[in-house]
């Protein structure tokens, strides 16, 4: 009786042991998205915006402005799952470019004025997640630093153009949550929502993606 009683205590000894390395086992994986970026109005494009309409409605010249903060997107990286539930992110992403255009008219001739802003950089995010079977559930927290590169063209016809750039990198918190499906232990398919915030510390930009996610 008591040779039993010591081998079901070895073997639940043994299998709570195998569970613990299960759930605590470090597997990587690598991730690549693509969607849509959607940036929030700068308030220097607001101010710009404002300033010309004032120059505009003072001098009586025609005007009209456009701004898309709409751009495809895109990311890949690769992460660490710590244990089912923690894991580390490291990814390289690409925001796309946000436009502003502006034009003052006479009725004769037109001044243009547009401001292309380009943002990309690296980061790494802190995962939690919700194994649901098949099914995960997850919401990140991100630091990241990014670069925004803002080119600015002011032309009128007959006169000619001027070109200029500039650049700002600034470090940035994002948070995100979504979904992924396994097809199989290797393959999951993901969708995800991400806020990347402060962008160039003038706005918001919204990620929203699918993509693919290689477990090894």
């Amino acid at each position: 009786m008591l040779r039993k009683s010591l081998l079901a205590v070895l073997v639940s000894g043994v299998m709570v042991s195998d569970l613990q390395a299960a759930e605590s086992q470090s597997n990587g994986y690598l991730f690549g998205n693509i969607g849509q970026a959607d940036a929030d109005t700068p308030d220097f494009v607001r101010g710009l915006d404002s300033e010309l309409g004032a120059i505009a409605n003072d001098a009586g010249l025609i005007f009209g402005s456009d701004y898309d903060g709409k751009d495809s997107a895109f990311k890949i990286g690769a992460g660490i799952q710590l244990n089912r539930y923690v894991g580390l992110e490291f990814q390289y992403i690409d925001l796309g470019t946000a436009s502003y255009k502006a034009e003052l008219s006479d009725g004769f001739d037109t001044l243009s004025a547009k401001i292309d802003g380009d943002t990309d950089g690296f980061g790494a995010n802190v995962v939690g997640t919700l194994p649901l079977d098949r099914f995960k559930l997850f919401g990140k927290v991100g630091y990241h630093q990014l670069k925004t590169e803002a080119k600015q063209k002011v032309s009128m016809a007959g006169v000619g153009s001027l070109t200029e750039s500039d650049s700002t990198t600034e470090w940035v918190t994002s948070f995100g949550v979504g979904a992924s499906y396994a097809f199989t232990p290797q393959i999951e398919l993901v969708a995800e929502y991400e806020q990347y915030r402060d962008v160039a510390d003038e706005y918001d930009v919204d990620f929203g993606s699918i993509g693919l996610r290689y477990n090894f």
